[in-house]
């Protein structure tokens, strides 16, 4: 039994030295989708007869398009990168890292840290800073391209509030066709 026992411990011993564990997949980089959002902005300080909704808004693509071509008078465009696409997108640099912003070239972008797990369930998260000092957390999910890890859409949902400017939006969002 003893002698057993010793065989069966330097076995997981050999093995244990020897495995190398894969590390982290690695999702490929340079993906660029345009997004498509509708959802709820709010406004805290706005205060009525209590459990009225005061001060919300709906947001959606035309409304975005209108606030970033600034074709739309609303307060958002004095704390956003306006561009005349009118769109936001999402750069997927990889399964821990990405960038959203309000233009495809790459400037003024905020970027999102977190983890995307195997099964494409992500959560990620980062500061937003154009004069409002908010933080943004997104979750949701990735459908990669079959036997990768390369993203074929992502949809979910971005939660967002900055104390400076009073606003939170929860904003549903899914990805259109990659631009790269």
């Amino acid at each position: 039994m003893r002698k057993g026992l010793l065989v069966i411990l330097a076995a997981a011993a050999v093995l244990v030295a020897t495995w190398q564990h894969p590390g982290p997949a690695q999702g490929v980089g340079g993906t660029i989708f345009p997004l498509s959002i509708s959802g709820t902005s709010w406004q805290p300080q706005v205060y009525g007869l209590p459990g009225k909704p005061l001060g919300n808004g709906k947001v959606n693509d035309k409304a975005i398009k209108g606030v970033l071509q600034g074709t739309l008078d609303d307060f958002a465009k004095d704390y956003l990168p306006l561009d005349p696409s009118g769109q936001v997108f999402l750069y997927f640099d990889g399964l821990t890292g990405w960038r959203i912003g309000t233009n495809s070239s790459g400037s003024n972008l905020v970027p999102l840290s977190g983890r995307v797990a195997n099964d494409g369930t992500f959560w990620m998260m980062g500061d937003y800073n154009f004069g409002t000092m908010g933080t943004i957390f997104v979750s949701g999910k990735v459908k990669f391209l079959k036997g990768t890890f390369d993203p074929k859409s992502v949809s979910g949902t971005f939660y967002f509030f900055s104390e400076t400017i009073n606003t939170g939006l929860i904003l549903k969002f899914k990805t259109k066709k990659p631009l790269v």
